[in-house]
């Protein structure tokens, strides 16, 4: 997928995330079970504030230093859909090689980390938003798009994985494999060496089959009955120990 694409995608989630909370500012957020979805759209609309500081000047950026989400729920769409403009109008004005400051793990300090970055967060967030109405009675959450939660994976797997599993003192043992059905190769996970990729001949002790918009969500520890889980239970139900 190309920039300009992920800049859309950024725009189109973005506006479909708005779209299916503010029908009920108030209603619980499954996925996210500290927030309503107003909550979510404050959270959302804060971190396209910040990335579009940081993309701009290139330097760490501080919430604090940013102006506040309103206080009345009522603003909340205009509020989130003008930060969503400057941030993707910034990042679509940025070289993507230009370097600037990020938090990756792996030190990739280039401007198309943050278009990554947004991405997945904002593709994440709209199906958290459409997940919440749907449970609600509403129709059924999108899935992502199979380039945006492909490059999830890449992420989660390479730039978090290994620091979350470092933190976990009672997280997942084992070898899984992430079978994509939509998408290759399949990733082989040894969670005993920080998440480190297995060649493809490993044996695996957990299996994890679906397209790459469920497997991701259950990476990221997101509700997903279409996902088909295998093996060893316990490695499979200790993932969610891991803190996002």
């Amino acid at each position: 997928m190309s920039g300009a694409a992920f800049l859309d995608t950024i725009h189109a989630d973005g506006r479909a995330l708005v779209a299916a909370a503010e029908s009920n500012w108030a209603r619980p957020v499954p996925d996210c079970p500290d927030w309503d979805t107003a909550g979510l759209v404050r959270h959302t609309g804060a971190v396209l504030a910040w990335m579009a500081a940081i993309v701009v000047t290139g330097e760490p950026a501080n919430f604090g230093s940013l102006p506040p989400a309103p206080d009345h729920d009522a603003d909340l769409s205009a509020w989130f859909l003008a930060n969503l403009d400057r941030t993707v109008g910034a990042l679509q004005d940025a070289d993507p090689q230009q370097q600037v400051w990020t938090f990756s793990s792996l030190g990739n300090h280039r401007m198309s980390w943050w278009l990554r970055r947004l991405t997945v967060e904002a593709a994440i967030h709209r199906r958290d938003a459409q997940y919440a109405l749907a449970v609600q009675g509403g129709p059924a959450p999108i899935p992502l798009d199979a380039d945006v939660a492909a490059a999830g994976i890449e992420e989660f797997v390479t730039e978090f994985l290994p620091g979350l599993l470092d933190r976990c003192t009672e997280g997942p043992c084992g070898k899984v494999h992430l079978l994509l059905t939509d998408a290759t190769p399949d990733r082989w996970l040894d969670l005993d060496e920080l998440g480190s990729d297995e060649p493809v001949d490993a044996q695996a002790d957990a299996t994890v089959r679906g397209t790459s918009s469920e497997v991701l969500l259950w990476l990221t520890n997101r509700r997903t009955d279409s996902v088909d889980l295998r093996g060893d239970r316990d490695l499979l139900g200790a993932w969610t120990r891991l803190k996002r």
